[in-house]
């Protein structure tokens, strides 16, 4: 699911609808609620003149009205909204459960490295709420063997608009992942199930895998001491061929090469996938780099996957790359015939006609810049209403 509506969140109108009734305009005429109706909205070019035109954001197949909106008495001047058809990106968390992740990381209140992983996304799932999609899967699976390949615990789901506390989306997403860690890491598996539930998916897609060690529990790999995780991990001696089939078994193996052609098989969808270690996974960096370029996410500097050595960090790294995946770009499908008429509303604040921070015209499409653009990526701000029947308000 790419295509969504985002209601009253993130209202780009499309279809020609016109307003009138509520909310005193600055000119002296009135228009009604911003609610989102009908199809796609398509914008104007940049650079000539002053634009005009209203856009909103929509991501469903299947535009909502609304006969009222939040902006009723905000003052907006226009009186024609355009709905806008836009792909919300999705951020599919793919989590680590294994024993491991059961370790104290928070002492106070008390709670595991899961836990803690797991209420950053739920931060980040609330924060950036209808500017994404959500879903989230889990290895080992849980109630199965400790090798058991991981399974989808939370459908891709549209984000809760803002005006809903603790939403269907974040409630669901909250229950879906409150699972208890335990057992190992079939990395490879995991990803080689989730492919075609991921190939599904509409839009753009970034995969957040998140461990805190090596991949492992493939019966058919094979490893000498170099990348035998009990040899790694300290609980084996050298020479003991500890991960031979008659011993401890490959299981214990860092099973790179599957875990490597599993990514490369999601990437080849054009899916990016973010290989994120928490505390533990140094240990395994040279694997968890090679992820990372397999996934087409690795990093220039230093460590190529994202190394996060303090998990209170964990939620600025997953809403950054929330926020680099949410455009500022909104194309509209039927630009005015005025563009000197057209203004741009962020949560009922007006933003002028500004190149460096706030917006303007690019080809048929609504540019948003600067600190405009970043209150948006950043969750601070999730409706946006561009309405068309006012001069534009340039920065004086």
């Amino acid at each position: 699911m790419g295509r969504r509506a985002l209601g009253l969140a993130l209202a780009l109108l499309a279809g020609l609808a016109m307003v009138a009734g509520c909310g005193s305009r600055r000119d002296g005429r009135s228009f009604s609620s911003l609610g989102p109706t009908g199809d796609v909205g398509s914008a104007p070019t940049p650079g000539s003149g002053s634009p005009t035109t209203s856009g909103g954001n929509t991501a469903s197949s299947t535009p909502s009205t609304s006969s009222s909106g939040p902006c009723v008495d905000g003052g907006l001047c226009g009186d024609e909204l355009h709905e806008l058809a836009w792909d919300a990106p999705t951020l599919y968390f793919v989590f680590d459960r294994s024993g491991s992740m059961n370790t104290v990381a928070q002492v106070s209140p008390q709670k595991s490295a899961y836990e803690v992983v797991r209420d950053a996304a739920i931060d980040v799932v609330g924060s950036l709420g209808p500017l994404i999609n959500v879903g989230a899967a889990v290895f080992p699976k849980p109630y199965g063997s400790d090798c058991a390949g991981g399974v989808e615990v939370f459908p891709v789901s549209a984000g809760d608009s803002k005006s809903e506390d603790n939403g269907a989306t974040l409630a669901g997403f909250s229950a879906a992942t409150n699972l208890t860690a335990g057992g190992g890491t079939p990395v490879s598996a995991t990803l080689s199930h989730l492919e075609p539930t991921l190939a599904a998916i509409e839009g753009r897609v970034m995969v957040l895998l998140l461990t805190d060690g090596g991949p492992n529990c493939n019966a058919n790999a094979s490893c000498d001491d170099a990348t035998c995780q009990l040899v790694l991990d300290g609980k084996c001696q050298t020479g003991q061929g500890c991960c031979a089939p008659d011993s401890y078994g490959p299981k214990h193996c860092v099973d790179e090469p599957a875990t490597i052609k599993a990514i490369e098989d999601i990437q080849s969808l054009g899916i990016e996938v973010y290989v994120i270690g928490v505390p533990g996974s140094e240990y395994y960096s040279g694997v968890l780099d090679a992820m990372a370029e397999a996934g087409g996410t690795a990093k220039k500097a230093g460590s190529k996957y994202h190394k996060v050595t303090d998990l209170s960090k964990l939620q600025e790294v997953f809403a950054k790359i929330g926020g680099d995946a949410i455009s500022c770009l909104f194309p509209l499908k039927e630009p005015p015939e005025d563009k000197t008429l057209t203004n741009v509303y962020m949560d009922c604040e007006l933003i002028n006609y500004d190149p460096a921070n706030g917006w303007t015209w690019k080809d048929d499409t609504v540019w948003l810049h600067g600190d405009a653009c970043s209150r948006l990526k950043a969750g601070e701000a999730t409706e946006v209403h561009i309405i068309n029947g006012c001069p534009t308000e340039d920065l004086k």
